[in-house]
């Protein structure tokens, strides 16, 4: 009996993936939460998924899917909540940015929410990375002046129900990179659901560099956020 199934999309983590797998065994462990850490690989190069396999043999709730086409950030979470045994999902990266220690309230979280969204832009909440911060949060501002519900709609740290996702869609949310996470919390607000935020600090990643190229991701993002908003516009015109 798995409650809890925590998704993490990997493509070469070699050197955070020890560390974040064991730490969210701790972190189920001590809380008592019968969960699953399902690991979704694109083929790294580096082999991440050899290690996360060596892993597995010692701690059954390590579990691995090695994709081989299609590959892609929002795609590889879609494959990874279909293939979970858990109701409840939670969505997290494995470079260590995401703090294992938040997962318990991001589960107590969906009590009285629908959607529980680690932010790292309310009281309590930081980033490490300050070059990245102060942009992040001036684009989140922007967001919410469009009706995206929190102040973190990039969080990419999340926990939801896996039938919540299913009623929303999950083809029409997981896919592109990071963009994933502005559709999920712009269609569960459409939907009328519960949007929770608990803080979080991101901490500093562990080893490699960022796959993430600040300028990219915003101009893409904006395209995103500025989609849905039309799309919204338009259909109440109409």
């Amino acid at each position: 009996m798995v409650d809890v199934s925590v998704i993490l999309p990997t493509y070469n983590e070699k050197e955070s993936i020890t560390k974040v797998l064991l730490a969210v065994v701790k972190v189920l462990r001590q809380e008592r939460l019968a969960g699953e850490v399902l690991v979704v690989d694109d083929q790294s190069p580096d082999g991440t998924a050899k290690i996360v396999k060596n892993l597995a043999k010692k701690y059954p709730e390590i579990k691995i899917i090695v994709r081989t086409r299609h590959h892609g950030l929002g795609l590889s979470i879609k494959d990874g909540i279909q293939a979970a045994c858990g109701p409840i999902i939670i969505g997290m990266d494995a470079d260590y940015n995401h703090d294992p220690a938040d997962l318990p309230r991001l589960v107590a979280a969906l009590k009285t929410a629908d959607l529980a969204v680690a932010s790292r832009f309310i009281a309590g909440g930081g980033m490490d990375e300050k070059r990245r911060y102060y942009p992040t949060l001036l684009f989140n501002c922007w967001l919410k002046l469009l009706g995206f519900p929190t102040l973190d709609n990039l969080s990419g740290f999340y926990a939801v129900k896996k039938s919540t996702l299913q009623k929303l869609g999950l083809a029409k949310i997981y896919y592109g990179y990071g963009d994933y996470h502005l559709r999920l919390v712009w269609y569960a607000r459409q939907a009328g659901l519960k949007i929770v935020q608990i803080s979080t600090f991101y901490q500093r990643r562990i080893g490699g560099s960022s796959k993430s190229n600040l300028r990219a991701m915003l101009i893409d993002y904006t395209k995103e956020a500025t989609r849905l908003f039309l799309g919204k516009y338009l259909k109440n015109k109409g």
